[in-house]
C-alpha cells in the first residue's frame, strides 16, 4: 500500500471534509468530478447512474471536463459497459471499493475488446479506475477515472482509501435529493418517513421538520423538549472529533442508527462550518424472510436474500448468520440460479418485488 506524502493527506482529507456537506444528488455529482480531478491526476471523469429495473438500462452521464464524452460515444459505451470485465467483477464480488481495470483484464486483453475500441480507444484512455456504489438495490453509481496509460498504484491507493467515503457520500446525496423533492410530504417511497434538523455549532436547534420531530419522539421518549437526545449529540461531537482531529485518513463518517421491532431510524450528519444538518431516514429495516414465501428457496437461502437486499456484504452476513464469508457466497450462487438471474442485484430486486416493497 502506497504511503501517503503530507501533501498527498492534505489532499484527501480537504477532499473528503467536502464530501459531508450538504448537496443535492445532481450538485454532489459535480462537485465530485471537479475534486477528483484535484486528487489524482486523469484524462476525465465520469458519474454514470443505473435504474437496473429499467428494461433499457436508463443511464444517466456526468464528466469532467464537461462533455468530453459525445451522446453517440455515451450511448456506444451504455451497450457495451455492462458486458465489461469489471462490471462482471462487481457484480461477481459485490466488491465496494476503487478497482484498477488494468488489475482484473490484462491491457493485452483490454486493447482487443469492443469496449476500448469503440469507445476508450477515441478518448485516448488505456485504463480505468471505478468504484460502483449501490444507492439502493436496484439502483448504481459508478464513478469513473480514466488515464492515457496504467494508472499508477500510488493513484489506485488513494482512491481505494476515500472509496468509504465516497459510497457514503452518494447515499447523503440521495436521501438530500429526497428531503428536498418531499419537502411537502409526509411520508416517501416504501413507507419511509423523512426529516430533517439544523443545528448550530453549540447545538442549538435552528429548524426541525414535522418528520425529524415524528422520528425524535418514537425512538427518544424522554427527549427533552426541541432539545436532542444525548446519544444523537454525543454521536455529532464524536463525528466533528473524527475529522478535526485526523493524522490519517479518517474512517468513513458512520450514521447513527437504532431500531425498534420492525422498524430502523438511520441518522446522517451532513457538515457545513458555521452549521450540521442531521438528515432522518425512517424505513422498515429488513425484509421478513417469511415475506419471501414465494420464491423457490430454502429458509437459510430466503435469510441470506434478505440480508442482500438490505445491502449487506458476504462478510456481514457471515457475522451476523455465524457462517463464514464461502458459505454464503455458495448459498447465493444457489440463490441466483433458482430465481434465473445473473447478478446480486438483480436477485435484490426480485426479493423487493416478492415482499411488495
Amino acid at each position: 500500500m502506497y504511503r501517503y506524502t503530507r501533501n498527498d493527506f492534505d489532499r484527501v482529507l480537504e477532499f473528503v471534509r467536502g464530501l459531508y456537506e450538504p448537496r443535492s444528488l445532481g450538485a454532489f455529482s459535480d462537485h465530485l468530478l471537479s475534486s477528483l480531478r484535484t486528487l489524482v491526476p486523469s484524462v476525465f471523469n465520469g458519474v454514470v447512474s443505473v435504474e437496473v429495473r429499467n428494461a433499457q438500462q436508463a443511464w444517466t452521464t456526468r464528466t469532467n471536463p464537461p462533455e468530453f464524452v459525445s451522446p453517440e460515444l455515451d450511448e456506444i459505451a451504455t451497450r457495451h459497459v455492462p458486458e465489461s470485465a469489471i462490471f462482471s467483477h462487481f457484480e461477481r464480488t459485490g466488491c465496494q471499493q476503487f478497482t484498477r481495470w488494468s488489475d482484473i483484464q490484462p491491457l493485452s486483453q483490454f486493447l482487443r475488446t469492443a469496449l476500448y475500441n469503440d469507445v476508450y480507444h477515441q478518448l485516448g484512455v488505456k485504463d480505468c479506475c471505478s468504484l460502483i456504489s449501490h444507492s439502493s438495490p436496484t439502483r448504481l453509481e459508478i464513478v469513473g477515472v480514466t488515464l492515457h496509460k496504467q494508472i499508477p498504484d500510488a493513484h489506485r491507493d488513494v482512491l481505494v482509501s476515500i472509496s468509504p467515503h465516497l459510497r457514503q457520500a452518494f447515499r447523503l446525496a440521495h436521501t438530500s435529493s429526497a428531503l428536498i423533492e418531499m419537502a411537502a410530504m409526509k411520508s416517501g417511497p416504501n413507507g419511509s418517513e423523512r426529516g430533517i434538523v439544523a443545528i448550530d455549532p453549540d447545538g442549538t436547534i435552528t429548524m426541525e421538520t414535522p418528520g425529524a420531530t415524528r422520528s425524535l419522539e418514537k425512538f427518544f421518549p424522554k427527549r427533552t423538549a426541541r432539545g436532542l437526545p444525548e446519544p444523537l449529540a454525543q454521536w455529532i461531537s464524536q463525528s466533528d472529533d473524527t475529522l478535526r482531529k485526523s493524522t490519517d485518513v479518517p474512517k468513513v463518517r458512520r450514521p447513527f442508527v437504532i431500531e425498534q421491532p420492525g422498524n430502523r431510524l438511520t441518522v446522517h450528519l451532513l457538515s457545513r462550518p458555521a452549521q450540521n444538518f442531521l438528515l432522518f431516514e425512517e424505513r422498515p429495516w429488513a425484509i421478513d424472510p417469511a415475506a419471501l414465501a414465494s420464491l423457490p428457496l430454502t429458509h437459510r437461502e430466503s435469510e441470506i436474500l434478505a440480508y442482500v437486499a438490505a445491502g449487506k456484504t458476504n462478510f456481514e452476513i457471515g457475522i451476523i448468520l455465524g457462517i463464514s464469508s464461502r458459505t454464503v457466497e455458495k448459498h447465493i450462487e444457489h440463490i441466483l440460479d433458482s430465481l434465473g438471474v445473473e447478478t446480486r442485484t438483480a436477485a435484490a430486486a426480485s426479493a423487493l418485488e416478492a415482499a411488495n416493497l
